[in-house]
């Protein structure tokens, strides 16, 4: 944060600037001096003081002898002798040096209300520390002029220090305010609610401090009546109309004190005063930290807005991006699966003709006329050795072929629009049941199904889904012991929850991470496969909006849990 002293210089010519301030010093000062209680040159109410903090701050330390000026004019016309005046006009000088130098340095004060360390910082290091300054030079200028006696000394410099501890108070916090934020956003029932604000705090302000409607035991303590404004300025406006409401009640207040009416116009002089600027202390610390934890409450919600938004476009983004792999990935994948095709289809066809001109080879040996160690030799290559290698590439163009149609599969079912429709996935699991009859038959298992509600989606990928998990289940059960596969659901708000429950042989933790992979194969002896048919299944549900999962422990069985969208929701 850059110090005053660096502030980029402003087009209006210097001299106008020293004059403008310094003109608007000397009229807060006169103004405050027509409120002098305690004696002649010091008072409880002194504007100035904010006035020369807000302008040190905007303009720079540059300004610093406008404010010299305007003090030392307002004490001249005021018939003190020209050294005193100069001496109460030196200290209000420093004053605003020494508030304006700590606010930057100690914490980078940026000019502005809308945070509770600027507030803090406004309170503690301009309005209580800088003005011991200014009192303290001020007082002890009276007291060598011989104005005042020592023995004045201190109540003066308290009286003097409180008031100039109210211009930092109230008054620099309403110009730092308004000097941040000059527009004027009241519109249609947002100028409603200003007006009526503004118009019920005019109203009870007048009726609390002048006394005119209440006997003074009535009014007595109703001044902080007030404070329900300052609450709702807070709330529904910002710190700009906050500390606007705290510099009118404050001037009300002070108005009807200085007439003797109110409810600080009751006892001694010092009682008054003090009872006075409690009150407009109160005030305007609870305006300042009101506004500013409203402020910073508003600014975290448009950072949490604004946040949100940036996620939703960077995961649209992203989403878009996967998108965009997945289908490069899919048509890669069908390419290179569809065009494996021929040559193995080739590769098959060549080797039924080797196989063939392996027959007609031995038919033919029988006739010819070899020797016996030759002909044995030839028979053993035509009846064992090509034959045996036939097999072994039959095997391996067998198990190419079901890669291929494997992959071609994985591939289709991510490329395939789904339709989207109520699915009643109680007659497609029972009709699943139904087709694997014979195998339930052969390996002795008990499958059921119960309760499944219905959802939203594609009949035939989801009709795929329920047959890859009941297969599997079906294929993975324990030996030796008798297989019990369930089949359940239930609804969860806007989701149909399913489960395919099996007392097979399961999967070790290790594997679990792993299950919807594509090639992964974990018990290959108990059934024969690619290890596709869960990479599909995952594929299905996750194109519907749901979620697959799988709970397991090796040797006790699994439990596959997958959500798909309810009957009459939609999907992605």
């Amino acid at each position: 944060m850059a110090a005053p002293s660096d502030v980029k210089p402003s087009t209006i010519p210097y001299a106008f600037t020293i004059a403008a301030v310094a003109v608007a010093y000397f009229a807060a000062a006169r103004f405050g001096l027509s409120l002098a209680f305690a004696t002649q040159q010091v008072t409880a109410v002194w504007p100035p003081t904010g006035i020369a903090l807000v302008a040190l701050l905007l303009l720079g330390y540059r300004v610093w002898p406008a404010i010299l000026i305007g003090a030392f004019v307002a004490n001249v016309v005021t018939n003190e002798p020209l050294a005193t005046a100069a001496g109460i006009a030196v200290g209000n000088t420093m004053e605003g040096l020494v508030g304006a130098f700590l606010l930057r340095r100690v914490i980078g004060f940026d000019n502005s209300i809308d945070t509770v360390k600027n507030v803090l910082g406004l309170v503690c290091l301009a309005a209580i520390l800088s003005t011991l300054v200014s009192a303290t030079i001020g007082v002890a200028t009276l007291c060598v002029s011989h104005i005042i006696p020592w023995s004045s000394y201190r109540s003066v410099w308290w009286v003097w220090w409180v008031g100039d501890a109210m211009g930092d108070l109230v008054v620099a916090p309403f110009l730092l305010a308004w000097a941040a934020q000059r527009a004027v956003r009241w519109r249609g029932r947002r100028l409603v609610e200003f007006t009526a604000l503004f118009t019920a705090l005019i109203v009870v302000s007048e009726v609390v401090f002048s006394g005119r409607f209440l006997a003074t035991a009535a009014y007595f303590q109703l001044e902080y009546a007030a404070f329900p404004f300052l609450i709702w300025a807070a709330l529904r406006f910002g710190p700009r109309d906050t500390v606007s409401v705290a510099i009118v009640v404050s001037s009300v207040a002070i108005w009807w004190t200085v007439h003797n009416k109110g409810p600080f116009a009751a006892g001694t002089l010092d009682e008054r005063l003090i009872l006075l600027d409690t009150f407009i202390a109160v005030t305007g610390m609870t305006a300042l930290l009101l506004g500013a934890a409203t402020a910073e409450r508003e600014q975290s919600k448009e950072r949490l807005h604004r946040a949100h938004d940036e996620l939703e476009v960077r995961v649209r983004e992203r989403t878009s991006e996967l998108a965009e792999k997945n289908e490069e990935v899919q048509a890669f994948v069908y390419i290179v699966s569809h065009d494996l095709r021929a040559p193995l289809v080739n590769l098959q066809g060549f080797s039924q003709e080797l196989e063939g001109s392996c027959k007609e080879l031995e038919q033919r040996l029988k006739f010819a006329a070899l020797p016996a160690d030759v002909e044995h030799a030839v028979r053993t290559i035509i009846t064992d050795d090509i034959p045996g290698s036939l097999r072994f590439i039959r095997a391996s163009t067998t198990k190419f072929q079901r890669l291929i149609d494997a992959l071609l599969a994985l591939s289709r079912s991510g490329r395939q629009d789904y339709a989207s429709e109520a699915v009643d996935v109680q007659a497609i699991v029972n009709t699943t049941i139904d087709s694997l009859r014979q195998s339930i038959a052969a390996s002795g298992a008990r499958v059921s199904s119960m309760h499944l509600p219905g959802a939203q989606g594609d009949a035939t990928a989801i009709g795929q889904v329920f047959a890859n998990l009941i297969g599997n289940a079906l294929n993975y059960l324990q030996p030796g012991r008798p297989g019990v596969i369930e089949v359940g659901g239930e609804m969860r708000g806007d989701v149909s929850h399913y489960w395919v429950r099996d007392n097979g042989s399961g999967f070790p933790p290790s594997a679990q991470p792993r299950l919807f992979q594509v090639f992964q194969r974990f018990h290959p002896t108990l059934a024969s496969g690619e290890g596709m048919g869960l990479a599909i299944v995952k594929r299905a549900v996750e194109r519907h909006g749901g979620k697959v999962s799988v709970e397991s422990q090796e040797g006790l069985g699994s439990t596959f849990h997958l959500t798909l969208p309810a009957t009459g929701t939609k999907h992605g």
